[in-house]
């Protein structure tokens, strides 16, 4: 070691021994005690409140998005629920009235202005019953069957008298067993069509030949005239029934008995027939259903004999809306132009027919009428519909004014801020209003 190197570690010692070292020491080894408090500390407060400054700030903002996205989900969903809720419910009072019918009237199978017409509606049906056999014998049957007969000659009636002849193309001649009157000419759907009725027709012979099928007929007695050629005849019905042979027989009351139960179980189910098979536009009162009773042929079946009897049901019926305007123009008065009537309760009234009439065979129909009719005033409820779409609720008085027959209104839209009706018709109810049954 040399000598400088000596002098300053003598130095460095004799420095320690001084003191003057205590403020030298050693970076690792300094003691935590010994470090005197920095005045850097308020420093990091300062950053710990900067940092929770932000914080707030991030969920405030946070906050305000979650706001944001859930008004406008409300938003949407309240556009979604008016599109697909939206609609208009509108509760319709119509014109109506309660009349007093009591009266006779007419009706006609060709009726001409302000006069009720009325049609014939014709049902069938067949039953038997077994009787015993009292014996045999030969027996000779003609065939029956329908036909409808035309007039393709003028717009004229044409009466055609009992045995009136219809021939086939072969020859075979049936007749009819009363007088018939074959409506003339008429127009539908500005064409000319023949008038037409149904008649029962009878072989001029007994015996099977006559037994056949659908064909076409001619009138005999009009050959030689134009009438030959615009009158004729179409079966609706094939020919049955023609027999010649033994046959079992039966005591006639026995028989009388089994006809006279056959007939009034025909009589019902006929008229449950008519009821089932009336057209839903029209009306059919039971009190003009006429039945018409035939004896069929008796049939055997073993040891027995079937007695067979036929029922032809004539029902008179009225177009709905035309016999409803009848009874307004006969009680209210007459009706406005273009007004249209319904009736509401047909099963108040009470419909007489006088006599025995035929209305099958005649061309006017003669009743008595009596009860309280409820009248309702009818409206286009398409027509309305469409006059209503994407107006204003206000604009209703107006529209309503070219429907006389609605007496008052009542609306309600939704959504209910909604100011006008919506543009498709078919959220448009329409609710009628009756005020007394």
């Amino acid at each position: 070691m040399s000598l400088i190197s000596r002098g300053i570690g003598c130095d460095i010692v004799q420095t320690l021994m001084a003191g003057e070292f205590k403020d030298i020491v050693p970076p690792d080894r300094r003691s935590i005690r010994k470090v005197s408090v920095s005045n850097s500390r308020p420093h990091r407060r300062s950053k710990v409140h900067a940092s929770e400054s932000s914080a707030d700030g991030e969920k405030k903002s946070s906050r305000f998005g979650v706001w944001t996205i859930a008004i406008g989900s409300v938003v949407v969903l309240a556009l979604a629920f008016s599109y697909i809720f939206s609609g208009a419910k509108v509760e319709v009072t119509p014109k109506q009235r309660t009349v007093i019918v009591d009266g006779e009237f007419e009706s006609y199978k060709n009726a001409g202005f302000g006069e009720l017409a009325y049609e014939i509606m014709t049902v069938e049906r067949e039953l038997s019953k077994a009787v015993t056999a009292t014996g045999e014998e030969d027996v000779l049957e003609k065939a029956s069957g329908k036909l409808l007969v035309y007039n393709d000659h003028s717009s004229a009636n044409q009466r055609l008298i009992t045995n009136t002849r219809f021939e086939t193309p072969e020859g075979l001649v049936y007749r009819i067993n009363k007088s018939v009157v074959v409506p003339g000419q008429k127009k539908e759907d500005g064409k000319t069509v023949p008038g037409s009725v149904e008649v029962t027709v009878y072989a001029d012979e007994p015996g099977e030949k006559y037994n056949i099928g659908l064909t076409d007929f001619t009138i005999p007695g009009f050959k030689g005239g134009p009438r030959f050629e615009t009158f004729y005849a179409r079966s609706k019905s094939s020919m049955t029934g023609g027999f010649e042979g033994v046959k079992k027989i039966v005591d006639e009351e026995d028989e009388a008995k089994a006809r006279i139960a056959l007939q009034a179980d025909l009589r019902e189910q006929l008229k449950s027939d008519a009821r089932a098979q009336k057209p839903e536009n029209f009306y059919l009162f039971d009190s003009a259903t006429f039945v018409e009773f035939e004896a069929g042929q008796t049939k055997s079946s073993g040891s027995n004999a079937e007695v067979v009897e036929k029922g032809t049901l004539y029902g008179v019926i009225f177009e709905r809306e035309e016999f409803a305007k009848f009874l307004a123009e006969n009680t209210v008065g007459a009706l406005e132009k273009g007004d249209t009537v319904e009736l509401l309760t047909p099963e108040n009234l009470t419909l007489n027919v006088p006599g025995n009439p035929f209305p099958w065979s005649e061309e006017s129909f003669s009743f008595e009428l009596s009860g309280n009719a409820y009248l309702i005033w009818t409206y286009s409820e398409d027509g309305l519909k469409e006059d209503l779409a994407g107006k204003s609720k206000s604009a209703i008085e107006t529209v309503l004014s070219g429907y006389p027959s609605i007496t008052s209104t009542n609306v309600v839209v939704r959504p209910f801020w909604k100011r006008s009706f919506p543009e498709e018709e078919d959220k448009i109810k329409l609710e009628r209003i009756i005020t007394a049954p």
